[in-house]
This record gives structure tokens, C-alpha cells and sequence, in this order.
């Protein structure tokens, strides 16, 4: 549904409302018989939070003409004085209750949206630290075997050198450089799968 479509819709509801507001306190006089303009604000409160400030503001001119048509002595427009002072009071408060629910129903929308955005953040922060978790879990598997079998070479090396002894030394910087080269093969892995993922980018 466009945005011409529900202001249509919201302009509809306001004279529904306002119709239907009429129509009981026609048919039910006695309702509010100390104030006829009872049900009047109600309907205005409807057509505002559905439609906004353009259906509530009909709504509200809507309702008193309508309270001056049908409740209001002489019938028309040319009312006496205290009925003039009620329509007035009557529009003014219909106006009021207009802006009062049109920021309301704004604040409440902007709340909304504050939730979502926050909770999305709260998501993306769970799965960054959910993927630095798995990529420090993932390092430290492949690189603890090099990485030992390179303190166990060294200590070997330092140890047949404190010794004299040059073929277990060598043996040990042998299987230091073994260690190093696997290291560096796996880095090289690394880098080469995550060049074409930067360049698809």
C-alpha cells in the first residue's frame, strides 16, 4: 500500500469516526447529557493515531460542525454566545488532543526504532565477538604444534651446544627450520584465501 492509499484510508477513518461518534449520541441521548461533546474527543484521538495530523485535524472541524448541527440550538451556524464559547472550547481541545496524540504516536514510533537499531547492534557485537572467539580458537589450534615444536627445537639446540655435542644441535635447528617452514606454508594458506575475498569486496 503507497503512502497516497493510507492517507486516503486515515482521511476515511476520520469521517467514520466522527460519523459513528454522532450517530450514538443521537441515538443514545441521555449519553453524556451534562456534556454533549462526550464522544466527540475519542473519535478525534482514533483519526489522529491512525491517519496523523491531517485526519485529525478534519476530524476535529468535523466534530464541531457536527456538534453545532445536531446538538447545538438554533440549528447552523449562528449559535449564541455560551454555544459559540462550547464550540470553540470544543475545537480548541479537539486541536490540542490532535498534536498531543500525533507526538505521542511519534515518540512511540522513534522508541521503536531505537529498540531495533539497538538490538541489531547488540546482535552484530555478539557475532563479532562470537567470530573473534572462533578465530582465536582456530589460531591457536594451527599454530600450537609449530610453535611448540620450535621452544622444544631451540631448548634441544641450546642444550647439545652447552654439551658439545654438533650432531644433536644440528638435528635440533634442523627440526627448528622443519617447524618454521610449516609455520610459513600455513600463513602463505591464509593469505592466499583471503586476497580473492578482499578483491571480491
Amino acid at each position: 500500500m503507497d503512502r497516497h492509499s493510507r492517507e486516503l484510508i486515515g482521511y476515511g477513518v476520520a469521517v467514520g469516526a466522527v460519523a459513528l461518534a454522532l450517530a450514538i449520541k443521537v441515538l443514545f441521548s441521555g449519553l453524556g447529557a451534562d456534556h454533549p461533546f462526550v464522544l466527540l474527543p475519542a473519535a478525534v484521538i482514533v483519526s489522529a493515531w491512525y491517519g496523523g495530523r491531517g485526519p485529525g485535524l478534519l476530524a476535529a472541524m468535523l466534530a464541531a460542525i457536527g456538534a453545532d448541527i445536531l446538538f447545538l440550538p438554533p440549528a447552523g451556524i449562528g449559535v449564541l454566545s455560551d454555544d459559540l464559547f462550547a464550540l470553540v472550547a470544543l475545537l480548541a481541545e479537539a486541536i490540542l488532543i490532535v498534536e498531543l496524540t500525533v507526538r505521542l504516536r511519534t515518540a512511540r514510533e522513534l522508541a521503536r526504532h531505537e529498540a531495533a537499531s539497538a538490538e541489531l547492534a547488540r546482535r552484530e557485537a555478539a557475532f563479532g565477538l562470537r567470530m573473534r572467539e572462533e578465530l582465536l580458537s582456530f589460531l591457536s589450534t594451527k599454530l600450537q604444534g609449530p610453535l611448540m615444536g620450535m621452544v622444544d627445537s631451540l631448548i634441544s639446540a641450546r642444550s647439545a651446544v652447552e654439551r658439545g655435542e654438533s650432531a644433536r644441535a644440528m638435528s635440533a635447528l634442523d627440526g627448528l627450520a622443519r617447524d618454521v617452514r610449516v609455520l610459513q606454508r600455513t600463513t602463505e594458506h591464509w593469505v592466499a584465501e583471503a586476497e580473492p575475498k578482499s578483491e571480491n569486496r
